[in-house]
Order: C-alpha cells, then sequence, then structure tokens
C-alpha cells in the first residue's frame, strides 16, 4: 500500500503540533507502508481576502480564521487531487488539525484523515465557539460537514472527539474510528529500565511534575493548591514545572522547580527531559481544555501516573484508579490530596498504578501500536471500498 501523506507545513518538523506529524510519518513507514510525502501545499490567499483579514484583526473584536476559508482551501484540495490523479498511491492521508487541506478533496479520492478533533470541537474547547466572527463561525460549520461527508474514514485520538463528531454532524458510525496518539518520544525506555526506576524512586518528597507551555489553561495554579494541600496533610509535596516559567510568590516558589521550556528533539535537552521525567511520581494535567494530551502518553511510558481532569480527550488516555485518577471539574485540591495521599502512603498501591501506566503505554500509548492500528483501519476501509460497501 502506498499512500499520499498531505499536509501544509513541513512533514518532517519534530516540533509541529508537538511533533505528532513527524512522528505519525515515521510510524506509518515503520509499518512497512510506503508514502509519498507531499507538503508545504502553498497558502495562496487572494489580496482581497487578506485584506478583510487584517481589517478583522484591526477592527474587529471577533476572530477571522484565514485558513478555513474556502477558496484557499479549494486550492489546496486541487492540487493534492491533482497529485493523487498521477496514479501512483491508493489512498490520501491527512495529519492534523490545522490548515484542514483535505476539506474539499472529492469523496471519489479515498481521503483518511487523522485529528484531534472537529474545528467546531477544538475551537468551542479551547476559546469558545462565539470568539469568532460571524463569517469564521459558518465556515467552520461548512468545513466539518464538508470534511466529514467526503473522507473515506475520519480517525479521531479520542473517543471524545469521535462522539462530538457524530454527535454534531451525524456521522455515521462506520465512518469515523478512534486510535489514540502515541507519546513523542524518540528514545523511549524499555519496561526492565521503568521497573527499576519506579522502584529507586525516593519516598521524600512526593514529586510531582507539571508539563506544558500554557500555565493557566494547563492548570498550573490548580497544580500549585495542590501541592500546599498535600503539605497540609503532612506529605512533603514540590512540583517540578516545564514548558513555561511563570511569575510566583515567594510562598509558591519555595515548593517548586522552574525547568522553563526544554527542547527534547535536541540530545541535551532530551536527557533533562527524561531525567525529570525518571524521578517524578506523578504527572499533574489539570487543564480546563485539551483535545488530547500528549504528555500524559510521555509520562505513562516513564511509569508516571497522572492526575488529570476528565476533559475532552483526556478520558481515553488515563484510566480512573487504574493508570493514574481523574477529576471533574470544578477542580477540588483538597479531594485530590486525599486521592494521592491514600495511593502515596501505600507503596505496592503507588506500584500498582505506576506499572500499569507504563503497560498501558506499551499496549496502547505508542506510536508503535497507533500506526499498525492506522494501517488496518485504511486497509479494511479500501478492501470495503473496493467491494462497494464504502460510499
Amino acid at each position: 500500500m502506498k499512500l499520499l501523506y498531505a499536509c501544509a507545513d513541513r512533514a518532517d518538523d519534530p516540533h509541529l503540533w508537538s511533533g505528532l506529524v513527524s512522528n505519525c510519518r515515521q510510524a506509518l513507514l515503520d509499518t512497512g507502508v510506503e508514502l509519498a510525502v507531499f507538503d508545504r501545499i502553498p497558502f495562496e490567499c487572494p489580496v482581497p481576502l487578506r485584506l478583510l483579514h487584517q481589517a478583522h484583526k484591526r477592527l474587529g473584536r471577533k476572530t477571522h480564521l484565514l485558513q478555513i476559508e474556502p477558496v484557499i482551501l479549494r486550492r489546496a484540495a486541487r492540487r493534492i487531487t491533482d497529485r493523487f490523479a498521477q496514479g501512483d498511491c491508493d489512498a490520501v492521508f491527512c495529519m492534523g488539525t490545522g490548515v484542514p487541506v483535505y476539506t474539499y478533496v472529492p469523496a471519489s479520492v479515498p481521503v483518511f484523515t487523522y485529528l484531534d478533533a472537529t474545528k467546531r470541537s477544538w475551537i468551542k474547547a479551547y476559546f469558545g465557539f462565539e470568539s469568532l466572527c460571524a463569517r469564521s463561525r459558518r465556515q467552520v460549520e461548512e468545513v466539518d460537514r464538508v470534511g466529514l461527508v467526503n473522507n473515506t474514514l475520519s480517525i479521531f485520538s479520542s473517543d471524545w472527539a469521535k462522539s462530538e463528531a457524530t454527535r454534531d454532524y451525524g456521522v455515521p458510525a462506520e465512518r469515523v474510528a478512534v486510535v489514540p496518539f502515541g507519546a513523542n518520544l524518540s528514545e523511549p525506555p524499555t519496561y526492565t529500565q521503568v521497573a527499576g526506576w519506579i522502584e529507586a524512586r525516593r519516598r521524600d518528597p512526593l514529586r510531582l511534575l507539571f508539563l506544558g507551555k500554557e500555565w493557566d489553561r494547563k492548570g498550573g495554579p490548580d497544580a500549585l493548591a495542590l501541592v500546599h494541600a498535600l503539605r497540609a496533610l503532612g506529605l512533603p509535596a514540590t512540583l517540578d514545572i516545564v514548558g513555561c516559567t511563570p511569575v510566583l510568590g515567594p510562598a509558591d516558589r519555595a515548593l517548586a522547580r522552574l525547568h522553563g521550556f526544554i527542547d527534547h528533539s535536541a540530545p541535551a535537552g532530551r536527557k533533562q527531559f527524561h531525567t525529570i521525567l525518571r524521578e517524578a511520581h506523578v504527572l499533574l494535567f489539570l487543564s480546563h481544555a485539551e483535545a488530547y494530551g500528549i504528555a500524559l502518553c510521555e509520562a505513562a511510558a516513564f511509569g508516571v501516573p497522572a492526575y488529570a481532569t476528565s476533559v475532552g480527550g483526556i478520558p481515553t488516555i488515563v484510566r480512573h484508579g487504574e493508570t493514574g485518577w481523574l477529576s471533574d471539574e470544578p477542580f477540588s485540591p483538597e479531594a485530590a490530596a486525599e486521592t494521592l495521599a491514600a495511593n502515596w502512603r501505600s507503596p505496592d498501591q503507588y506500584r500498582r498504578v505506576a506499572l500499569a501506566a507504563r503497560a498501558d503505554y506499551e499496549a496502547r500509548l505508542n506510536w508503535g501500536v497507533a500506526g499498525r492500528s492506522l494501517v488496518k483501519h485504511i486497509a479494511d476501509t479500501l478492501a470495503r471500498r473496493a467491494g462497494g460497501s464504502v460510499p
């Protein structure tokens, strides 16, 4: 099987969508599938449309999304369609929720998309749908609807994203699937290494970890509140903060270690990042909005269970009481502290959850599994399409 791997940006960029696009590309290649990479599709935008966009930026109170304008997406779709017409590929594969270049590719072309959410659900979760101008709201609905109708199969990374698509647009169950994203780790540790690290983790202090560039959206203040709640219960908890450098008051600063952004695509950054993960006891992932949460997969690879909020795609990754713990919103630091304290005070219980997190990484949350699952979905769907059972 040969796929046309189409995207608006560089397919090998390790930073694009936290490395998802490049890691997915490699995962498909590792299955033995042949890829024809068709990336950096030109962003062709007419001058009047650019002027309209600038006017919205300067004068409007609502956001105008240039990347979903039909005239731009139709031009991108024509390029993909023309490339597919060369006849050397079996299907088109599009990864990511940036510029939806696949939207207007005709249904006669077999297109498989792999997304963390529909455009509508993504914007609603992160910014609120009403933050868009009326023109963009209409176009978001159109882009989602047309893409879901034209796609041969829309693959989502979580049950939440799939259910949002079926609820909002009435997509038949056979036209959608779920394949969790894998951890973006170029050098994952072995199970034996992780089991040893879990046993070697010091009991004092309880090292909690925050991972994320957006301190407020990722629940950083809630994470600090949880540290204080744990200390009130007599547990000497601390917080490692990776990905951002928030301004903290003296009381919070005394309990935290600020590491800032770490580029773990570079050897030095990767070594530092892996050391922090290896020594952490629990990842705090208290996001107020989250389509997926790739950091949860990376922590699981190192046997670090997560305490996370039950929003968006997070419940697809974290299994409450088995590989970590989930909290409904509004978040209660006192309730979270009681849960973590009970598990921390039982070394056997903590070890069980930590090892289960690693086992779940091996079973579901790595790119090897994701790649094989994607290829199976694509191959099965193409076979049904050839037999006339898929429109």
